[in-house]
């Protein structure tokens, strides 16, 4: 099994459940990397703390560093399969470090019941490829190796393992596949199930991979809190590919998962203007944002209120606002793209920055006009609206950056000191 197994060079992280099949990928990895380590993922359930124990047993046995990372799931929730995959996924990869390889024991009879449970519930290629041997830092080793094989081995070297009590559960889908459906298909129609099983996932993973190569080409932009595509060239390239594309982005937004069908097609609905939004699970929601479709999280809180002297410069939430003095008016090419000018005597050099309000009104040259339709006008994303600094001078608003000033901080023939507006990204920012 050593020699078949498929592991990387480098320092190494196993998830370690307490079962047979990780505590013989322990055994591999401990014998090929002397920089191996392991993780327990306690998920709070009934069987948690036996489980917790035998994998400490296990590493003590194997001479490996044990972590437990405690991540509680509900296992009365109807998706309690997928929750925990997600939280344990998460969980492994905060407890890796930079340089470290996260290794799963999944083996080819799991590849084999994923296969054919997502064939029942109609995947496509990327469903039907199983589970990849390898993505981002996560690595499955023994996917060309059986269940059977890893408990033989871990029975072998005497590792203190113990099977988990929910693998018998048949209120659990992938435990009722394992049990009785793959039984059932391979003694009245197919001896040779699994293997067909596999041979269908190598097939789909080469397919797969063909598709993600273009998909690729596609480029995601991820400020850290949003992910967007260009929306056009989701429409022109083929559906195969767009829908890579967008399960690219969504996995770097939240990790492992790619989003379901029906949040893939919301996202191409969204970017071929047949739906204006969406929400999607999560928390997340997809919208048009000029030439993008862009899929964020839930907005954060606005920012506290600051002050600043001008000149002077303020971070505020994700922005970075500078104000410069001078004795000139600055020439047209000097100012940014968001840069604005007005009268520095008149704004005054004490202002406070703080987050719009629904109640912000902006004055203009006749009358006003509300700074929400504002910053609509002036292109910001509906999602960073309420975040959006507003500078207010006295009680009044004098510049709501980046997008307009108000009419009466304008300079004029008597100006003499001209005060510039610039709003510019901070680290990580839009």
């Amino acid at each position: 099994m050593r020699e078949r197994a498929d592991l990387p060079g480098g320092p190494l992280v196993v998830a370690l459940s307490g079962g047979a099949d990780s505590s013989a990928l322990a055994w591999v990895a401990a014998m090929s990397s002397k920089s191996t380590r392991a993780v327990y993922v306690d998920h709070g359930l009934a069987a948690s703390n036996d489980l917790r124990a035998a994998a400490k047993r296990v590493a003590a046995v194997l001479g490996i560093e044990l972590d437990v990372v405690d991540a509680p799931v509900d296992r009365t929730s109807p998706s309690f399969e997928d929750v925990a995959r997600r939280s344990r996924y998460a969980a492994l990869l905060g407890a890796a470090a930079a340089d470290e390889t996260v290794l799963t024991g999944h083996t080819a009879d799991d590849q084999a019941e994923t296969v054919l449970g997502h064939f029942l519930r109609g995947a496509g290629a990327p469903g039907l490829a199983g589970i990849p041997k390898h993505r981002g830092r996560v690595r499955r080793p023994l996917l060309s190796v059986t269940r059977a094989e890893t408990r033989a081995l871990a029975d072998e070297l005497g590792l203190p393992f113990l099977d988990d009590p929910e693998n018998q559960s048949l209120d659990l889908r992938r435990n009722r596949l394992r049990t009785e459906l793959i039984p059932h298909l391979e003694s009245d129609y197919n001896p040779q199930l699994r293997a067909g099983l596999l041979r269908t996932a190598s097939l789909m993973a080469a397919d797969d991979e063909a598709l993600e190569a273009l998909a690729v080409r596609i480029r995601v932009l991820d400020d850290g809190e949003a992910v967007g595509l260009p929306a056009s060239a989701l429409r022109v390239v083929p559906h195969a590919v767009a829908t890579r594309a967008v399960r690219r982005a969504l996995r770097q937004l939240r990790g492992p998962h790619g989003g379901s069908h029906g949040e893939v097609t919301a996202v191409l609905d969204v970017a071929a203007r047949t739906r204006r939004g969406a929400q999607l699970s999560e928390g997340l929601r997809v919208e048009r944002e000029g030439p993008m479709v862009v899929v964020s999280k839930r907005p954060a809180a606005p920012a506290a209120e600051v002050s600043v002297e001008a000149p002077g410069e303020v971070s505020f939430d994700r922005w970075r606002l500078r104000f410069r003095v001078s004795g000139g008016a600055p020439r047209p090419r000097s100012l940014g793209a968001r840069a604005l000018i007005g009268d520095a005597d008149t704004v005054g050099s004490d202002l406070l920055i703080r987050p719009m309000t629904g109640a912000d009104r902006i004055e203009l040259g006749a009358g006003t006009k509300m700074v929400a339709d504002a910053l609509a006008e002036g292109g910001v994303p509906r999602r960073l609206r309420s975040r959006w600094p507003v500078v207010v001078s006295g009680d009044r608003v004098a510049f709501v950056p980046g997008v307009r000033s108000a009419a009466w901080v304008w300079p004029s023939r008597l100006t003499v000191r001209y005060l510039e507006a610039l709003i510019e990204a901070a680290a990580g920012g839009d």
